[in-house]
């Protein structure tokens, strides 16, 4: 997964400019962007990097959502998917 943000093996500096770019058309301001960015790198990069090559980027999962959850708040969407696994109906 490419890194939009920070410094490191996956990206370059983050840039007025790649700011504006990556954030155009969203109200995600670039603190903010940051810190997602580089936590959902930090949790791609715990997987082993064998398993890494097949799982979709994240970017795709997401768009797989149906779009239902639109009408929900991150939040709300997690404390679901978390009471389906403790409710087995999602796998682990």
């Amino acid at each position: 997964m490419a890194q939009f943000g920070g410094t490191g093996e996956y990206g370059s500096k983050w840039t007025t400019k790649t700011a504006k770019m990556a954030l155009k058309g969203n109200t995600i301001d670039e603190k903010d962007a940051k810190e997602i960015i580089s936590g959902i790198q930090a949790m791609y990069d715990k997987i082993p990097s064998f398993i890494r090559p097949m799982l979709p980027s994240l970017p795709d999962i997401l768009k797989r959502i149906p779009a239902s959850a639109g009408k929900y708040t991150l939040n709300e969407i997690i404390q679901l998917l978390d009471w389906a696994y403790e409710n087995g109906q999602l796998k682990k």
